[in-house]
C-alpha cells in the first residue's frame, strides 16, 4: 500500500499543507517543523509526485545552478565558468536566481525538479542542511559552491578564503600598519567568517592585539562599505591607519566614505578588498586585493558534478573538497605606514 500526504502527516503530526509546504520547499514552516516532516518523509518512504519525477528517470542533459539575484561579477564569472564546462559536454544549463541567499534556495531546487534536471550547483548556508540532506539520500546530484560541507556528504567547491584574509592582513602589517579595520560581509556565510578568521590570525601571528571595536558590519554590498566607515569615523575619529574589507565592493564603499571627510587614499589610510572584481582596476585609486579565480571554481564544480551523473556508482564515494588558491594583486591603495601616521 502507498504511503499517502494524509500518512505523513500523521506521523509528524502536521497538517496536510504543513507536509506539501515542506515538499514544494515552500516558505512559512520553521526549522524545527520542517526537519520533523522530513524525518517522517525519509521513515515511511513518501515520494511526492514532483520528488517522484526527479533524476531518477533518464538523463535530461540539464544542470542548475541557484545564485543570488544579486548576481554581480563574482557569480557573473563563477556562471561563465560553469557554462563554458556545460557545453563543452553537450549540456544545458538553467539558472535560478534566488531572492535572499539563505532562504530562496528551497524554491530553486524545487525549480530544479520541476525541471528534472540531472543535477545542481548550490550556493548556500549551513541554515538549510537539512533540506539538502533529503535531496541528497533522494538520490540528486549535489555540488556545493563557496562553502564548507559540514555535516553534509557532498562534493564542495571553495575559494581558500582564510588564506585570503590571512596574506590580505599580513600584507597591511608588513607594510608597518597595525591598526586595521576588517569590514565583514554576511557574519553568517562561511566565506565571511573564514576571512575575518584570516585577518584575526595574521593579527595573532604579529603579536598585534585584536580590537574588537575594529570590525564593522557589512553585508558584501556597497552600500554597507560606506556607511560603516561612516559611522565609525563619526564616532571613534581616525584612529586606524587601514582598513581590510571582505570584498572589493565594501572596500569602494570605504574609500568613498574617507573620500566625504576628506581622508586621503592610501597616503592617510591604506585599503586592500578581496575579489579582485572587474572594476578595482578603475576605482580611484587602483584597489590592491585579493584575486579569486571564480571561472576556474565554476569549471571545476561542474566538472565534479558531470562526474557524479556519468558515474551512478559513485553514490557511496568519498566526497570531494576542492579548494581553490588565491593570490594578493599590488596596486595603489595601500602604501607603507609614514612616520606622521605612526606618530597619530
Amino acid at each position: 500500500m502507498n504511503t499517502t500526504i494524509k500518512d505523513v502527516a500523521k506521523v509528524a503530526n502536521v497538517s496536510i499543507t504543513t507536509v506539501s509546504r515542506v515538499s514544494n520547499g515552500s516558505k512559512g514552516v520553521s526549522v524545527k517543523t520542517r526537519r520533523r516532516v522530513l524525518n517522517a518523509i525519509k521513515e515511511l518512504g513518501y515520494s511526492p509526485s514532483a520528488m517522484a519525477s526527479g533524476l531518477k528517470t533518464s538523463l535530461s542533459k540539464s544542470i542548475g545552478i541557484a545564485v543570488p539575484d544579486t548576481i554581480g561579477d563574482f557569480y557573473g564569472e563563477v556562471i561563465n565558468g560553469i557554462e563554458s564546462a556545460a557545453t563543452e559536454n553537450e549540456y544545458n544549463l538553467i539558472i535560478s536566481l534566488n531572492h535572499h541567499i539563505v532562504k530562496e534556495e528551497l524554491s530553486a531546487v524545487n525549480f530544479f525538479k520541476a525541471k528534472k534536471v540531472d543535477g545542481a550547483i548550490l550556493v548556500t548556508t549551513s541554515g538549510d542542511d537539512d533540506y539538502i540532506h533529503f535531496l541528497i539520500e533522494e538520490g540528486y546530484n549535489i555540488v556545493l559552491l563557496d562553502r564548507d560541507p559540514h555535516s553534509l556528504k557532498v562534493d564542495t567547491v571553495k575559494i581558500d578564503n582564510f588564506r585570503g584574509g590571512y596574506i590580505a592582513t599580513e600584507y597591511l602589517l608588513n607594510l608597518g600598519h597595525s591598526n586595521i579595520l576588517f569590514i565583514e560581509g554576511v557574519s553568517y556565510i562561511d566565506s565571511s567568517k573564514e576571512r575575518f578568521n584570516g585577518y584575526k590570525k595574521a593579527l595573532k601571528d604579529k603579536k598585534i592585539k585584536f580590537n574588537p571595536d575594529f570590525i564593522l558590519n557589512g553585508d558584501f554590498l556597497v552600500d554597507s562599505g560606506y556607511l560603516s566607515v561612516k559611522k565609525y569615523l563619526e564616532e571613534h575619529g581616525l584612529n586606524f591607519t587601514a582598513i581590510f574589507a571582505a570584498n572589493d565592493q565594501m572596500a569602494i564603499g570605504a574609500i568613498k566614505a574617507l573620500n566625504d571627510k576628506g581622508i586621503v587614499v592610501p597616503n592617510e589610510v591604506s585599503v586592500v578588498g578581496f575579489d579582485d572584481s572587474y572594476i578595482s582596476p578603475y576605482v580611484i585609486p587602483s584597489l590592491t586585493t585579493i584575486k579569486q579565480r571564480r571561472e576556474e571554481m565554476g569549471r571545476i564544480a561542474t566538472e565534479l558534478l558531470l562526474d557524479r551523473i556519468s558515474y551512478r556508482d559513485t553514490k557511496g564515494k568519498t566526497p570531494r573538497q576542492i579548494i581553490i588558491p588565491v593570490e594578493l594583486i599590488e596596486r595603489k591603495s595601500a602604501i607603507p605606514i609614514s612616520s606622521k601616521q605612526r606618530r597619530g
